[in-house]
């Protein structure tokens, strides 16, 4: 005999208020957040800082009062700063502008011969009445420069409300990093007292799988960029430490050294192509030094790759992102289209969420008599978690939910 279900009760018009209440809250502050734009960034940076150095201040925390540990934090970090400040930005300003300074040199002996020959082959060779149309051409595509270049002159010496409005957002800017650190001390020191009012505000139905998509989150971004970070710092300590052994061994004396160390690191946070391109210019001053230097550094460089991809990032980083480097080469691409440099850099930890947030709604939308649901918090197990005895991935279970950050 065959129930008849009983039908879905329609929401009351309170609920049906609240609702509409929360749609226009949220659409509320997220029109504010977009209007306020670049304003933000002080505290958005504010956001990554906290999220970076709580770990740091929970561990802390456990042996001394939170506010103290935090204190310790600013100390240490300010004091980091002022070491930066006197030892390191003095030295790449001196060899940035050495290097600017060293550029007209540089055409004179290297680009300007090589643009004469070029020249004097195209007069030489090019029929007569084709130079004269390239000439033509050329000639009218540098007027076009000039008089794009006056008019964008004459526009910007007619806004001056826009230059005024735009020294006010400026100094609002500035202002925003001032306040930064005494924001950043009351996030740090109510951690749970936020992760509380997050709580209240989220359904109790919902409320496990928030906190393991957050712990979703937290996995992968924490592990990735404080991994990276880590990882191009090393990678610039041991390019400067390199450089000056080439230069002790060798007897060849590289110029700009720590500014191309500092290449080497910032070159670090982009994934699969990253220490390529950091090896570049390292070997182009090599070269201009001699082609032995040029050899020397190129084989440098290849011996800190090794040293990374065989050591360091099985370490550091470990198995947290699980993309293969062709997939990553296609998101390079991808990204560096859509989102420019920061999208190339964020591209492998948001691809490693979306893939595991996928797998964990996947899991919890199955029938729970199905192997591969997942109850809600528990989080699915990944392939480097779990091996069976003959080193191969087993199958993927689930375990419970751990606290984020």
């Amino acid at each position: 005999m065959e129930t008849q279900s009983s039908p879905r009760q329609i929401p009351s018009w309170r609920t049906l208020t609240r609702w509409s209440l929360t749609i226009f809250a949220l659409w509320l502050v997220s029109w504010l957040l977009w209007t306020t734009g670049a304003q933000l960034i002080p505290f958005i940076l504010g956001l990554v800082a906290a999220y970076l150095l709580l770990p740091l201040v929970n561990k802390l925390a456990r042996h001394i009062p939170r506010w103290a540990a935090i204190l310790i934090i600013y100390v240490v970090g300010f004091s980091l700063f002022i070491g930066a400040i006197v030892f390191v930005v003095p030295p790449v300003i001196s060899q940035v502008g050495d290097f600017f300074s060293d550029l007209p040199a540089f055409f004179e002996k290297t680009v300007q011969p090589e643009v004469q020959n070029r020249l004097d082959w195209y007069r030489q060779e090019v029929p007569s009445d084709v130079q004269v149309e390239i000439d033509t051409q050329f000639g009218n595509a540098l007027n076009g420069l000039k008089t794009n270049a006056s008019e964008y002159a004459a526009s910007v010496g007619s806004s001056v409300l826009g230059a005024v409005t735009s020294v006010f957002r400026t100094l609002i800017f500035l202002a925003g990093f001032l306040i930064i650190p005494f924001w950043l001390f009351y996030v740090l020191l109510d951690e749970e007292k936020g992760k509380a009012a997050i709580d209240r505000v989220i359904p109790e139905a919902i409320r496990a799988d928030f906190w393991a998509i957050a712990t979703i989150f937290d996995r992968v971004f924490s592990s990735y960029i404080r991994g990276q970070l880590t990882l191009g710092t090393i990678i610039a300590v041991m390019s400067y430490v390199g450089l000056w052994g080439v230069d002790l061994i060798f007897g060849v004396d590289i110029p700009y050294k720590l500014l191309l160390a500092l290449i080497a690191g910032f070159t670090e946070l982009i994934p699969v192509i990253g220490p390529i391109l950091g090896a570049i210019p390292a070997v182009i001053v090599g070269l201009f030094v001699s082609p032995t230097a040029g050899l020397i550094i190129a084989i440098l460089y290849i011996i800190i790759q090794q040293l990374e991809n065989n050591i360091l990032v099985p370490r550091i980083i470990g198995g947290v992102v699980e993309i293969h480097a062709a997939v990553l080469m296609i998101l390079l691409v991808v990204s560096a289209t859509t989102a420019g440099l920061i999208g190339v850099i964020l591209s492998v930890p948001i691809t490693a969420v979306a893939r595991d947030v996928y797998k964990y709604l996947n899991g919890r939308l199955r029938h729970s008599d199905d192997p591969r649901y997942l109850p809600a918090g528990a989080l699915p197990i990944k392939a480097s978690d779990i091996r069976d005895m003959d080193g191969d991935a087993g199958d993927l279970g689930a375990r419970p939910i751990e606290e984020p950050g």
